[in-house]
């Protein structure tokens, strides 16, 4: 990396954090979460079908939406751990989303390169995304985030379904994949209680149920079974009914 690079990130991060107000929510930070899944899956998509056009504009998007959440985060925490933790991830983003557009910049004819450095990048972030919302949680509000933490479950479900068919998944692994969707069923079957009766969420609790019962199969009978154009499509109207059900309390 040059200085002048090097420089420009510094800056770009410095300009980051000080945009940013008194305190870290959660629920900022697990919505950049999801975001960051919507990412992957759109990775590991150009993986199974680099000539994928649709996987290619969904990236773009994506990368675009994340880079949106990166300078809107609402807060910067006074907690020294979870600023430094703040402060990693607003300086490893610029150089992703740089791999990213090199990515995407790739014609479709070409070889698909190897993603494997990209992910394991992307998957550091997580993990400090991860660190900074529970330095960040709040106990008596964390039960109004369970909504979108059914979302980011369908998010790590359908990213490790699709990272599964693109490295031909292990038994192991398999078996990990089915106990996230029993897991996702029980507080789906939990949700049904909570909102039956509730006179505006419960049409897009009915939504995402019904589209995951459609699916929920799908798991249960992977690898001998592989549908990844449906994991996708009724996933992403999961994650985006729930995240409506989040928005009504």
């Amino acid at each position: 990396m040059t200085l002048h690079a090097a420089t420009f990130i510094a800056l770009s991060v410095l300009l980051l954090v000080s945009s940013v107000r008194a305190d870290v929510r959660p629920e900022s930070i697990i919505q950049q979460e999801i975001n960051l899944n919507e990412l992957l899956i759109n990775i590991h998509r150009l993986q199974l079908d680099f000539l994928d056009q649709d996987a290619r504009e969904a990236l773009q998007l994506s990368q675009q939406i994340l880079h949106n959440g990166f300078n809107s985060l609402p807060t910067q925490t006074q907690d020294p751990e979870a600023r430094e933790l703040l402060t990693r991830v607003l300086m490893m983003w610029p150089i992703i989303s740089k791999h990213i557009s090199w990515l995407n910049a790739i014609p479709a004819s070409s070889e698909p390169p190897v993603a494997t450095p990209l992910l394991y990048a992307l998957g550091k972030m997580e993990r400090q995304l991860l660190l900074l919302r529970h330095k960040s949680s709040d106990a008596d509000k964390s039960h109004q985030l369970r909504y979108l933490e059914q979302a980011l479950l369908m998010q790590h479900m359908t990213r490790d379904y699709l990272a599964l068919l693109a490295a031909k998944s292990s038994i192991t692994s398999q078996q990990q994949l089915k106990a996230q969707a029993s897991r996702f069923d029980r507080r789906m079957a939990t949700f049904k209680q909570e909102l039956d009766n509730h006179p505006h969420a419960q049409r897009p609790a009915r939504q995402a149920r019904a589209a995951w019962s459609f699916i929920h199969s799908r798991f249960e009978a992977f690898p001998e079974q592989q549908t990844p154009e449906l994991i996708v499509r009724y996933g992403h109207t999961i994650v985006s009914k729930l995240a409506s059900v989040h928005r009504m309390f």
